[in-house]
């Protein structure tokens, strides 16, 4: 069985690790150069985003039905911005589609004052259009269609280079080296067989053996001086800690660099002292053990391992992410697998969240001018960052639903609270409009309804059910009417109220809005609208835009930071995936994915297993959550996001689950 699992995570490794050298290699090939640093190397470039061309300007209108840009008299005129911090260019690369005529057109090219620098004229084609520039700074251009037509703007981009390859050419170049490195492989397996199962046990049993027998050590020291702590107070320390936790990463996120009393290093390295504090707490002697075999773990290893190489290699804005990883989650994951009863670290850490979102609750009542952002009044300076944080509260609610619909006494008070945070989360996740964190409140909601169905149902199952309704009710209730007047007047009572003074477009439409601009229509309307106009682009918010800059970067060893993206501001890559490999290098990719293909394969496992824990579903929910909203935003980031030391939390519990993640002495 043994040979088996090491067999397919191999294979699983070499096709990957094939995937990201093909790529390289084919990359490479078409621009005609090696460069480890920034594997597209064709010099600098500058996109213009499409909402801009799709913006009305004078005689230019854009149909979005037919998404075609319709020029309806003569000398259209629109104009367009460079706000790249580099002002010379040597190319202007435009791709028409759907022209219905071929145009002569003019290029005005200003300078920051707004005075014409120079006028180039060109005759508009199917295809890609190269226009050469000569070189001189500009801040702006206008490009003037002369007589009325119709097209469709594939991109705008600037360029230093010209580009001397077609990328019709990508999929035939990668498929020969792809095949040619399956070749390769498939000779060496000839040549070298599998190794044997004692190998195997052998060979993983040495180093991994080392730093178990090391926590035994540590372990029964620390033990010896803790003391016979009672449970209870075990229990309430370790809840206040995640608790400090928490807040640690709120104030790492709505504050890092700028909050001057306790910088950012200062924060990780007290984040990093509460969980080992945690460990500390939580260590026991005790016949089990981490399972380091486990697949998992393997992944979760290597990832980190390479993060050390490429912070050495590459200094990083957020820094010594591998060694706090292996350091301190790795002892709190040694001393979780310690326990005799390893539930009750997670359901501690499940309750402190169910605790900070009450606290939130209070907070975006009474202070929530001193965090107000730019489009956004609460406490987070962003709402889709709300939206991600509920989202994970969420799942706390949830798992504390699944654990006592089977309970024959359940306390009322304690079900009316469970509920009245459901109900009041899902009405602050509708006031932030956030798409991404819609979808993944519904993907959890699925994932609970489809656990209960292999649970075995007791007697007072359906009792449980009809308090359930009973209590909804009440809370939808609460939270409508006295909830929605608090809302609103509480901020006024106490003076603390937020308005935006400024740009029109940050007036708020709506007193329950916590957006600034939000849309009037609500997030039903806001999702048809974005799925009827059928553009991908508009669809993922100009997402895709991020991630051409983002993959146009790549390289071996990783990035210091963030890039510059619209209108020359520095955002991540709202991809957890594109994230990571910009962080630690492409091929931090191949663990990544390894670690989180097997975070939800177990947690599937682990809902149907009778024998694992008890609160299996927060295995899977926080996997699916993590992965699902890491798909367009940023959960890779570490230090930042509860969202993020959620799913790390879960990665641990599968590696102390009793059938895959525990090994006897």
């Amino acid at each position: 069985m043994l040979k088996a699992r090491w067999s397919k995570l191999t294979i699983a490794v070499f096709l990957l690790v094939g995937l990201i050298l093909s790529g390289i290699v084919s990359v490479m090939y078409l621009t005609r150069s090696i460069n480890f640093q920034k594997f597209y190397d064709v010099g600098n470039l500058y996109d213009i985003i499409s909402d801009e061309y799709k913006t009305a300007g004078e005689n230019w209108q854009y149909n979005f039905d037919t998404k075609l840009t319709e020029i309806t008299a003569e000398n259209a005129r629109h104009f367009f911005d460079v706000k790249s911090r580099r002002k010379r260019w040597n190319y202007l690369y435009l791709e028409i589609e759907d022209l219905s005529r071929e145009v002569w057109c003019e290029i005005e090219f200003s300078d920051k004052h707004g005075n014409i620098s120079y006028v180039l004229n060109h005759r508009l084609q199917e295809g890609c259009n190269v226009i050469p520039l000569n070189g001189e700074p500009f801040h702006r251009f206008c490009f003037v269609v002369r007589e009325p037509c119709s097209f469709h703007i594939q991109g705008f981009q600037l360029r230093e280079r010209v580009r001397t390859f077609g990328w019709e050419k990508g999929l035939t170049v990668f498929g020969v080296v792809y095949s040619a490195y399956l070749l390769l492989l498939l000779i060496y397996i000839l040549i070298n067989p599998n190794k044997s199962k004692k190998s195997v046990q052998k060979g993983t049993a040495i180093w991994l053996g080392k730093v178990q027998e090391f926590y035994d050590c540590l372990a029964s020291r620390v033990v010896v001086r803790r003391g016979n702590l009672p449970a209870g107070a075990v229990s309430q320390m370790r809840r206040v800690l995640f608790l400090i936790c928490q807040m640690i990463l709120y104030f790492m996120l709505v504050f890092g660099l700028k909050w001057k009393v306790l910088p950012q290093r200062k924060l990780v390295f007290l984040l990093g002292l509460c969980l080992l504090l945690i460990a500390f707490l939580s260590a026991e002697v005790h016949a089990r053990a981490v399972n380091w075999n486990h697949p998992l773990m393997y992944a979760w290893i290597a990832l980190w391992g390479m993060s050390i190489v490429s912070e050495f290699v590459v200094g990083k804005m957020i820094q010594f992410v591998g060694v706090f990883m292996l350091v301190c989650m790795g002892f709190l994951y040694m001393a979780w697998g310690s326990m005799k009863k390893p539930d009750m670290l997670l359901k501690d850490f499940l309750v402190s969240i169910r605790w900070s979102y009450w606290m939130s609750c209070l907070f975006s009542l009474f202070f929530r001018p001193y965090v107000p952002g730019l489009r956004y009044i609460g406490i987070y300076t962003n709402p889709n960052t709300l939206a991600g944080y509920l989202v994970t509260v969420n799942i706390a609610f949830l798992i504390w639903l699944d654990d006592n619909l089977n309970k024959e006494k359940l306390k009322l008070w304690d079900l009316f609270k469970n509920m009245l945070g459901l109900v009041s989360l899902c009405g602050f996740l509708i006031m932030t409009q956030s798409i991404t964190s819609a979808v993944v409140y519904l993907v959890e909601w699925i994932i609970f309804i489809w656990k209960q169905f292999p649970n075995e149902k007791r007697a007072a199952y359906q009792v449980n059910i009809r308090k359930v309704a009973i209590s909804s009710l009440v809370a939808v209730v609460l939270t409508v009417v006295p909830g929605k007047w608090c809302l609103i007047n509480v901020p006024n009572i106490f003076n603390t109220s937020v308005s935006f003074r400024g740009d029109a477009y940050l007036t708020q439409t709506h007193p329950l809005s916590l957006v600034a601009n939000a849309a009037e229509d609500g997030l039903a309307d806001r999702v048809m609208e974005k799925m009827q106009r059928g553009d991908l682009d508009n669809l993922l918010s100009s997402r895709t835009e991020v991630w051409r800059t983002y993959i146009r970067q790549l390289n071996l060893f990783g990035h210091r930071g963030y890039l510059r993206c619209f209108g020359n501001i520095k955002m991540h890559a709202h991809n957890a995936f594109l994230q990571i490999m910009h962080y630690y290098g492409v091929f931090a990719a191949v663990p990544y994915l390894l670690m989180l293909y097997y975070s939800v394969k177990y947690g599937i496992l682990a809902i149907f297993d009778r024998k694992r824990s008890g609160a299996s579903l927060f295995f899977l929910m926080a996997a699916v959550h993590y992965i699902v909203r890491g798909f367009a935003e940023d959960m890779a980031t570490p230090y930042l996001y509860i969202g993020w030391l959620a799913y790390f939390m879960a990665v641990g519990g599968l590696a102390n689950q009793p059938e895959e993640g525990i090994v006897k002495r």
